[in-house]
This record gives structure tokens, sequence and C-alpha cells, in this order.
């Protein structure tokens, strides 16, 4: 059985901006504590290059995203999974420029049941997860987008 969910999050940073934030994942633990040890396999942002590491949030475990997808600034889609969870799921992400700020647009579909306890099954685990890193990583944007403006910086 799958479910879907979607989320979306904006940001007053532009979609290049966007982008160049989320295109290092180096940045992606200083923007929250979901993730660590990220690392690529293969080269970043190509079909079928991996993302490795670990996820802290709401349960810790192994990850690997591999990459389907990746049209730089508008579209990646991945299907994530852990060795150690149970489930896996294929996510699409969209950054959409709107007039004044960008939409982080995120599709999942959910397939499986966690290998651990935890409210709302594999599907409560990653409709917090997507939420809390979304969300945190828009925070971050905007973040940036005041610290740099009037910078060029992006």
């Amino acid at each position: 059985m799958s479910v879907k969910f979607s989320y979306s999050v904006s940001t007053v940073l532009s979609r290049d901006g966007v982008w160049k934030l989320f295109a290092d994942i180096e940045n992606w633990p200083k923007c929250s504590d979901v993730y660590d040890d990220l690392r690529w396999s293969g080269v970043p942002w190509t079909r079928g290059s991996w993302v490795l590491g670990t996820i802290h949030f709401p349960h810790p475990l192994p990850l690997r995203y591999v990459l389907e997808t990746c049209q730089p600034g508008s579209l990646i889609s991945y299907v994530a999974y852990g060795t150690d969870a149970g489930f896996a799921t294929h996510r699409t992400v969209r950054f959409e420029q709107q007039k004044d700020h960008t939409l982080i647009h995120v599709d999942s579909y959910v397939v499986g049941t966690p290998a651990f306890s935890i409210a709302g099954g594999s599907y409560g685990f990653l409709r917090m997860l997507t939420e809390k890193w979304f969300r945190d990583f828009a925070s971050f944007c905007d973040q940036y987008t005041k610290v740099h403006a009037g910078s060029g910086a992006l």
C-alpha cells in the first residue's frame, strides 16, 4: 500500500539562490538537525548518484537518496530508503519562482511499514521529517537573504 502527501513552503530568496543553497548538501545539516554525515556517491546531481548519510529526526536512520531526475533550479526527484527502515519514498521537489518569493513544493509517495514504532507509521515519520526539514531550510534561506541583503551574493 502506498500513501501520498504534499507539502509546500516559501522563502523570500530567489529560485536561483534557493537552488545554490540546496545543491550544496553541506548546507543541509547547517539549516536543520535532521541530517548528518552527508556525502555523494557518484557525480553530484546526476541520474543514479546517491546521497548517503544519517537522518536524526524523528528517529535515527542511515539514508540513501538515489537521484532520478535533476533539472537544476527547478526540479529533482529521487527514491529515498534506509536499509533498516522497512519503508521507502519517492519524492519530487519543485522550486517555483513566484513574484516576490520562491515556492518549494514536495510530493512524496510512501511505501512500506517502519521497522520501528512511531506514531503515524511510515507516513507519520516522513511527514514529520519533510515538514521539519523544508520549513527549517526555508528559514535558512530567509536568514541568508537578511544577512546578504544588498551584497549581490545571491
